[in-house]
């Protein structure tokens, strides 16, 4: 980024510090520029646009004037945040926005480009928001959805005026209104692929929202380490296919996502860690799996990755611990020792903790059933099984206060869709949630 641009950034984010969005008061109202100068940068402009849309809102909401702009940034950046602000707020609302309309009209090209980033960031957080909470709410605002609908139909008209409609952004700014005020949506998603099941497109309309929503956040974060997922829980609960929907889920929405296998099953345990341990007990092969499983995370979370799920990680092995010292496989001082390590590392490592559960039963009938192989299972038989869910649910508890968030989810009598769905749908939550908190630390 150059001086310019990042002279402005830096300049907005300090000017905004302890302003909150309008219309979602959990976010600093600095995301709002940011992302317009962001917009901006995307469609390839030059840094005195981008720079102009970072200070849009300084001079209209902060305590900083003109002649602060100007002494700063020059003559041609003051131009642009001029022409993007409204400046008499004394006025009626329709009054402003007619004003703003008009004035914008003949306007070059390159002053109506900040004003276009800026209502297309707009549209998108309406959108996202009504798409996310399935309803249509404008008290946050001072006039209602009719009155937004003529606004920012009248400022595209307004904004093309002169223009090539064609242009990107302008492209955007239309696919975006038409989506917010004119009912626009994948009609062939709706009903052809979905058609049956409008109840599962109605679900994963919000899901998308929520991972648009998380995208935004995420630029503007600084993560030093991903979003860790743990997967765990009863054999044959669609764990494997809800860990192969959630990598696709955040992969196909630019997040870029690692997956950890289950370590008991990997080659490198089956050739390596229990030939060596074979002679050794039990409770060896315990630690020696708790130090692998623990050096694994550990490595993954180097890594530039965004998000990274795990099939059976640090609290699966709080559960084979457990069962080990039922069995008597595993002493209390040890037990205990591991179930301390293993609490912390969790606590350090783990951001959402998912523990998929099903009676016996039903666990060995999607086993067979799913297979054509009647022999009888080495592990899969109802007393392993009973053993693991017996520990799982002594464990539980437990297992709240070594993870930021969990989901306990009885998959008994659910589908896989619904299944997956349910466990997004608590992840994405977890995600916003630690986003947000970080975002605040930095701006708020």
């Amino acid at each position: 980024m150059s001086d310019l641009k990042e002279k402005a950034k830096e300049f907005a984010i300090n000017a905004h510090r302890g302003q909150v969005r309008k219309n979602e008061t959990e976010k600093p109202m600095i995301l709002h520029p940011l992302n317009v100068g962001r917009i901006l940068e995307s469609h390839g402009y030059d840094d005195e646009i981008i720079a102009a849309g970072y200070l849009h809102d300084v001079v209209e909401d902060t305590k900083y004037s003109f002649e602060d702009i100007e002494s700063t940034f020059g003559s041609e950046v003051t131009r642009l945040v001029k022409n993007a602000s409204e400046l008499d707020k004394t006025l009626p609302w329709i009054e402003r926005k007619k004003r703003a309309i008009e004035s914008t009209r003949d306007l070059s090209l390159k002053d109506k480009l900040v004003i276009c980033a800026d209502k297309i960031d707009n549209l998108e957080d309406l959108r996202i928001k009504f798409q996310k909470n399935s309803e249509r709410n404008f008290d946050a605002f001072n006039c209602g959805e009719e009155q937004q609908k003529w606004y920012y139909t009248e400022m595209f008209k307004s904004l093309i005026h002169g223009q090539d409609e064609k242009w990107p952004i302008f492209k955007t700014f239309k696919d975006n209104l038409e989506r917010v005020f004119y009912g626009k949506e994948d009609t062939y998603l709706k009903d052809t692929i979905f058609n049956g099941n409008q109840n599962g497109y109605s679900k994963r309309m919000i899901l998308q929202a929520q991972k648009e929503e998380l995208l935004k956040l995420k630029r503007f974060s600084n993560l030093q380490t991903p979003f860790v997922i743990e997967f765990t829980g009863t054999p044959r609960t669609g764990k494997t296919t809800a860990i192969q929907n959630i990598t696709d889920f955040f992969t196909k929405g630019g997040f870029k996502v690692d997956s950890i296998e289950e370590f008991t099953t990997s080659k490198y345990y089956k050739e390596q860690v229990r030939p060596f341990y074979k002679t050794e007990s039990k409770s060896k092969l315990h630690v020696a799996i708790q130090e692998e499983v623990s050096k694994q995370l550990k490595e993954a979370r180097k890594t530039k990755s965004d998000v990274i799920v795990i099939d059976r990680s640090l609290n699966d092995r709080q559960i084979w611990n457990d069962r080990g010292y039922l069995n008597g496989d595993i002493q209390e001082e040890l037990y205990q020792e591991l179930q301390q390590r293993y609490a912390q590392e969790s606590k350090e490592m783990i951001d959402f903790l998912v523990l998929t559960y099903a009676d016996p039963i039903t666990a060995l009938k999607r086993d067979y059933q799913s297979s054509l192989a009647l022999e009888n299972r080495r592990f899969l038989n109802e007393q392993n099984i009973n053993e693991y869910n017996n520990s799982l649910k002594r464990m539980l508890e437990f297992m709240k206060t070594s993870v930021g968030d969990s989901l306990y989810l009885d998959t008994t009598t659910k589908n896989m869709e619904e299944t997956s769905l349910e466990i997004a749908s608590h992840i994405v939550l977890a995600m916003r949630k630690k986003y947000l908190n970080n975002i605040n630390q930095i701006y708020r």
